[in-house]
């Protein structure tokens, strides 16, 4: 409800603005309208509030951070090595805990200069969490129709996604799991901070820029200029990637 009030009362102030602004010329009106169309996008996530919680990691809430390479005009692919990044402090589904931040906010940027960080309880490998493989599969199944679903709608709208036919994209995406495994995207960030992987576990940043040369060898050099070993090399290179999106709807999963 306070959150209803607070957009009402935002409405109501521009809706002011622009009956000040009736007798401006067009052009100024025209500008007008754009900064308050700009102003009125939203964006409302519904929180997680029962979260996945493991025991072995002290009931501390996590989130999924997944690497994505975007090719040309445009295939999408997954990196399967993906890290999970836990809260510092045991996540407790009470209003009384709302104020302890460090139980709720999992980004490891908002940990590392904490005294007595511990990179190695905040970062792990997803695929070595405790749960049963099968569960641990589930949630990749989801996570990847997820990147389908999030590409197939972004493609459409070229004002605000563009692809270049001869580039590649990095991507970091979040995900968030609750405690019937089901996946939900938290954010889409087009420059991944890779700081938070962590220097122990380092290997899959390096593994994934590996990854995305050897794609982009076999995807924009002309066959003629790659030898069978560099070929097997960029194939071997490129086995943990894996196709989720192809433009018009060329679903890969």
């Amino acid at each position: 409800e306070r959150l209803l009030e607070l957009l009402e009362t935002e409405f109501q102030s521009d809706d002011e603005e622009d009956d000040d602004d009736d007798n401006e010329a067009s052009e100024n009106a025209e500008r007008s309208y754009h900064a308050v169309s700009q102003i009125r996008e939203w964006v409302i996530q519904r929180y997680i509030n029962r979260p996945l919680l493991l025991e072995s990691h002290q009931n501390r809430k996590f989130h999924i951070r997944t690497y994505v390479l975007a090719v040309g005009d445009l295939r999408v692919y997954v990196y399967r090595h993906m890290l999970a990044l836990f809260a510092p402090h045991p996540y407790a589904a009470s209003a009384s805990k709302l104020d302890d931040q460090r139980a709720h906010l999992t980004n490891t940027c908002l940990q590392a200069k904490s005294a007595g960080f511990d990179e190695s309880a905040a970062v792990c490998l997803f695929w070595e969490l405790d749960l049963p493989r099968h569960k641990l599969e589930h949630i990749f199944d989801q996570l990847c129709r997820i990147l389908a679903d999030t590409f197939t709608a972004v493609s459409s709208e070229s004002t605000s996604f563009q692809t270049w036919s001869n580039c590649l994209e990095q991507f970091g995406f979040d995900f968030i799991i609750d405690e019937d495994c089901r996946v939900y995207l938290l954010e889409a960030n087009a420059y991944p901070d890779f700081k938070q992987t962590g220097d122990q576990l380092k290997f899959v940043v390096e593994g994934f820029m590996d990854a995305s040369v050897a794609m982009a060898a076999t995807k924009f050099l002309l066959d003629d200029c790659l030898d069978e070993q560099t070929t097997a090399v960029a194939s071997t290179a490129c086995a943990d990637l894996l196709e989720v999106f192809a433009h018009k709807n060329e679903r890969r999963w």
